[in-house]
């Protein structure tokens, strides 16, 4: 959604030449005058003792402080100068207050929606009550980090950039950045947990497929094969058939409800490595963007050493080590939302049926204030279950059967939820005692927590609130006005997936499937694609013995192990043309590596997309379609094995077999890539189309700022390799990387001093900044950073020193 506002602000600029060249020239020196300064000494309030942030030559934050408290304030301070535009826009997302400072004359009604969505589902308000659930110990350090911020806010002559600038402007004049919040460092959790576990959106898109190809073809197309958990569409009440899914679905299609499912994992046993101690490598996938998610630092003091990956507006370091244990995270995609059909009480609008009787409604007002424009006031009704989806999307007309409304259970939108403190006191804990203490607090999202300690013990828990259904497992909405399909309560912590100190040693997870078949409990049936997992296995069971450079190569390795399956079918059939005869040549030869300088990956991928779209397209209609436009090895393969009838293009007379729908898709494919690259094949590359694109949320849409805002360099690897670089398949660049690893860490239990950090572009958010890009050809070389010294040593190279100390008690 907030790339709109980039396209918006292109329109705006394009009026006048002048105009837009007057706009750069301020814009130029307004973004060099934001450039923080890493040297000086600030009195602040808030702290106990002074705080020292030494930037070493990396420009990463050593953070020494007295307690974990005044590192947490240190913290804030070293965001807020590097991030705070990404931390106020992340903040004001989890409000529901983007359109505030964002005229909807620019980008539609995008972000009135987004807004909507965050207001109805109250996730701010959420976050302010998860806060009231920390431990004291804790809420010292939210509170901590918070007033850090404010240390950096307070000062009268700060400048806040160019994004911040311009808003002000939009806004009026009226935009000042307001204190930070405790509660804001909780909301990027409930972003987080929301995209996460999230799968509301699976559960509509299931019955809008059922509607289209029945129950048979839904179980065909969505359920994991060997899956003995399937469950059955025919739950599906009466009611619930007659919703309005297509245009419930897009219209709850925004930032809030986009879920993503990527990353990788392993730890070994001192046995596997080179040093006797484990090693523990973590690459977590995110949407690619300027600047990117992470951000690295190390908080030093008294009984603490942390050093990983941060995100800004939060105190925690998410990933990391803490000189005794060190730990990495996979997402589960734990099933954690439910939506629940509930019948309106026929005598009373005001009231619904409990399986207890009428209830009224929760019922609360919110008022989105709109930049240049009149407030929106919505109404949200609560139900049992949580609120009601029907009342936070537009209303022209009647979404939900007559009678009923739509509502949310999540685990995320519990008030209650600890999962700050949780991920927050892994980083405090030294033993697998403690780790697991830590972990027992997290609810939300689920993730599979790989460990390690200097004691040479390895682990994993996939600590959450994992829902106990009394019937069916969530996959499709359900009737809420009996108690049937209700939750029945939660996992116990003791019985969620985990092992320590396995027999064999190595412990991997690449988002696959985490639990066997008897496991007792459910989970998700959206496990990820088994893949890179399997090849990740392939690749340590390969060496007796691995060094640290070893786990940096892997987490680069470029091959996809899914073409040695699906390739064999496409080219079974005799190519009907001289190119496409050449094609089978290039790719019966192919090693299988997705490298940016070679033409056979390009080739490939797009084969895959265009045969998508040839089985699947006229089978689901230009509705459906979009949703199901990834390429799916797995189900290509089960169509062309077991649906041949699905491969016919219902468009033309004749009857198309699946060796004609894999003909057709070759030469669509290669029209395709001709109209892009030329006629020669062997200039072909995978690169030119396959650019990872970081982009900057606000001014990727304006011509003449992309370049100086965004990042954007050719990519090798693709969707199903460890060194995952997943397209998009939509718009002009279909293959342009957008979602892929935002950061990498490889820790060495012999020597964490020694342990490898990355990320694909820099620390800063100012896009002028020497630091906003410096890691980009450390990436593409495979360069890790060390985060490590004394503070001396790191002091000898440091190319800041902030110090700040207690400003004296006001009188």
């Amino acid at each position: 959604m907030l790339a709109r506002l980039g396209v918006g602000l292109a329109k705006f600029l394009a009026g006048s030449v002048l105009a837009i060249l007057v706009f750069l020239a301020g814009a130029y020196f307004q973004v060099r005058g934001a450039l923080p300064s890493y040297d000086g000494h600030v009195e602040v309030h808030g702290l106990k003792a002074p705080v020292e942030i030494l930037r070493d030559k990396n420009a990463v934050p050593h953070i020494i402080a007295g307690s974990i408290e005044d590192a947490a304030f240190g913290l804030g301070y070293a965001h807020a100068q590097d991030r705070f535009w990404q931390m106020e826009l992340m903040r004001r997302l989890g409000q529901g207050r983007l359109s505030e400072i964002v005229p909807s004359q620019l980008v539609g009604s995008a972000l009135i929606e987004t807004d909507s969505t965050m207001r109805g589902l109250g996730i701010y308000r959420k976050a302010g009550e998860s806060l009231n659930a920390l431990s004291p110990a804790m809420r010292g350090i939210v509170e901590g980090y918070a007033a850090g911020v404010n240390a950096w806010l307070a000062d009268d002559d700060q400048q806040f950039g160019l994004e911040l600038t311009l808003l002000k402007l939009l806004s009026g004049g009226s935009y000042r950045p307001e204190p930070w919040q405790p509660a804001d460092s909780l909301v990027w959790a409930k972003l987080m947990a929301l995209g996460l576990d999230g799968n509301w959106r699976a559960e509509l898109l299931r019955l809008r497929l059922a509607r289209r190809i029945g129950e048979d073809g839904v179980k065909f197309l969505i359920e994991a094969p060997g899956d003995n958990r399937d469950a059955t569409l025919s739950m599906v009440s009466q009611a619930v058939k007659s919703l309005d899914l297509d245009r419930l679905y897009r219209e709850t299609d925004n930032i809030a409800t986009h879920k993503r499912m990527a990353s990788n994992e392993w730890v070994l046993s001192g046995a596997h490595s080179v040093s006797g101690k484990p090693l523990l490598a973590n690459d977590p996938h995110l949407g690619l963007t300027f600047p990117g998610t992470w951000y690295l630092a190390r908080l030093l003091g008294p009984g603490f050493d942390i050093r990983g990956a941060t995100s800004p507006g939060s105190p925690a370091v998410v990933l990391g080590h803490n000189g005794s244990i060190g730990w990495g995270f996979t997402t589960t995609n734990l099933d954690s939302q439910d939506i629940f059909v509930e019948r309106i009480d026929p005598t009373d609008p005001n009231r619904y049926i409990t399986p207890d009787g009428p209830r009224p409604f929760g019922v609360r007002e919110e008022t989105i204030k709109v930049a240049w424009g009149e407030s929106v006031t919505l109404r949200i009704r609560e139900t049992r279950h949580g609120p009601v989806i029907d009342d936070f999307i537009r209303r022209d007309s009647q979404v939900s059967p007559q009678g009923h409304v739509l509502a949310l259970q999540a685990t995320a939108l519990d008030g209650a939820d600890t999962s700050a403190e949780g991920f927050g006191r892994i980083g405090l804990a030294h033993n697998w005692e403690e780790f697991l203490a830590a972990t027992r607090r997290i609810i939300s999202p689920m993730q599979n927590i790989v460990y390690a300690d200097t004691a040479g013990n390895i682990g994993l828990v996939a600590p959450a609130r994992v829902p106990i259904r009394r019937k069916g497992d969530g996959s499709i909405p359900v009737p809420g006005w009996t108690a049937e399909y209700d939750w029945a309560g939660f996992v116990p912590f003791d019985e969620l997936p985990r092992v320590y100190n396995p027999s064999g040693g190595i412990i991997v997870n690449a988002n696959a499937r985490l639990v066997p078949d008897d496991y007792r409990h459910f989970i998700t049936r959206d496990w990820a694609e088994p893949y890179r997992q399997r090849r990740a296995h392939q690749l340590l069971r390969e060496v007796e013995r691995h060094p640290v450079y070893g786990m940096i190569v892997m987490q680069a390795d470029n091959l996809t192990i899914e073409a040695a399956d699906i390739l064999p079918m496409l080219l079974k059939g005799a190519p009907r043309s001289p190119r496409a005869a050449r094609v089978h040549d290039m790719l019966g030869r192919w090693n299988h590596f997705m490298l940016a300088s070679r033409p056979e990956p390009l080739i490939y991928q797009a084969w895959l997309w265009e045969l998508q779209r040839g089985l699947l397209a006229d089978e689901l209609g230009d509705e459906l379609f979009p949703a199901l436009a990834t390429p799916d090895v797995p189900l290509m393969m089960r169509i062309l094995r077991d649906k041949p009838g699905w491969c016919d293009d219902g468009g033309t007379r004749e009857a198309e077999t699946c060796e004609d729908a894999i003909a057709l898709a070759l030469d669509r494919a290669l029209d395709w890539i001709t109209r892009r690259q030329g006629p020669d094949m062997t200039k072909w590359q995978w690169g030119e189309e396959h650019r990872a694109a970081h982009r900057h949320s606000l001014f990727d849409g304006v011509p003449l700022l992309r370049d100086l805002a965004s990042v954007r360099f050719p990519s090798d690897g693709g969707p199903q390799t460890l060194n995952r670089a997943q397209p998009s398949f939509r718009g002009a660049r279909p293959f342009d990387s957008v979602h892929g690893a935002g950061y990498r860490g490889v820790y060495d239990f012999s020597d964490l001093d020694n342990s490898r950090f990355a990320m694909p572009l820099g620390q800063s958010g100012n896009m002028l900044s020497p630091w906003a890009r410096n890691f980009v050809g450390r990436w593409q070389s495979l360069s890790y950073i060390e985060i490590a010294g004394t503070r001396a040593e790191v002091g000898h190279t440091a190319v800041g020193r902030t110090n700040l100390s207690p400003a004296p008690a006001k009188p």
